[in-house]
């Protein structure tokens, strides 16, 4: 059956009618739902806030008691005055206690004087403290250095400052030292050439010593670590 446009109308109406009723409702439910959910929080905080005071008013009841329990009780104590007789004090020695009385006395009171004077004159207090022991003259040793000469070879390079090591070896001998200089000049590395090398150990460690000393030109085109070599020969002493 075909429905005209009236009747269309008028089942369009009714439904809309419908869910409107039905929405109102539950807007209705949901703002007493929202309604009753915020009362009973606030009853709760009020419970709370109850249960506070009482737990309040119940510690300062119980600190007051113990206030006035312990007050009773100071009051309770008897004091007593004692009085002492030192003259009849004695130990099992018979040491009379008025003497000690005494001993004890004139020794705070030498202990007071002293302390009187280190205030009184601190440089002599020190001096009398820590008195200054007379300085013992150390053996002289007679230094000695061998004359020693070098030879250097770094490509495009310039030497800035090539120390001279004025050694303490007694032996003789070369040393090629193999460096690694940086753009600025500076030594980064210095390794001993094994094969050009003396074995003498005095020599060799003066040798990488000076070879780490030493500056060249700065180059910026060079390479970040440029290879090279510093000869030194110890004459012997």
């Amino acid at each position: 059956m075909k429905l005209t446009p009236d009747q269309k109308a008028g089942i369009y109406i009714t439904v809309s009618v419908h869910l409107a009723v039905i929405i109102v409702l539950l807007v209705i439910r949901i703002g007493q739902e929202i309604q009753r959910e915020n009362s009973f929080v606030l009853d709760f905080t009020q419970q709370e806030e109850k249960e506070r005071r009482e737990e309040q008013a119940r510690l300062e009841e119980m600190t007051a008691e113990k206030l006035e329990e312990l007050i009773a009780a100071a009051e309770a104590i008897p004091i007593r005055n004692v009085t002492v007789d030192r003259s009849a004090l004695k130990d099992d020695r018979g040491t009379n206690a008025d003497e000690l009385y005494k001993e004890a006395e004139r020794l705070a009171q030498d202990l007071k004087d002293g302390q009187n004077r280190q205030v009184e004159d601190p440089e002599a207090f020190a001096a009398a403290a820590d008195p200054v022991k007379p300085k013992q003259e150390e053996p002289k040793v007679k230094p000695y250095s061998g004359p020693s000469v070098l030879s250097w070879s770094l490509d495009g390079r310039k030497a800035t400052h090539l120390p001279i090591p004025a050694y303490r070896c007694y032996g003789a001998g070369e040393v090629t030292v193999v460096i690694a200089v940086n753009n600025r000049g500076d030594v980064v590395n210095a390794k001993v050439n094994e094969e050009f090398s003396t074995n003498d150990g005095c020599l060799r460690n003066y040798a990488i010593r000076a070879a780490r000393l030493s500056k060249f030109s700065v180059s910026e085109t060079a390479p970040a670590r440029q290879m090279g070599t510093i000869t030194y020969a110890f004459i012997a002493q």
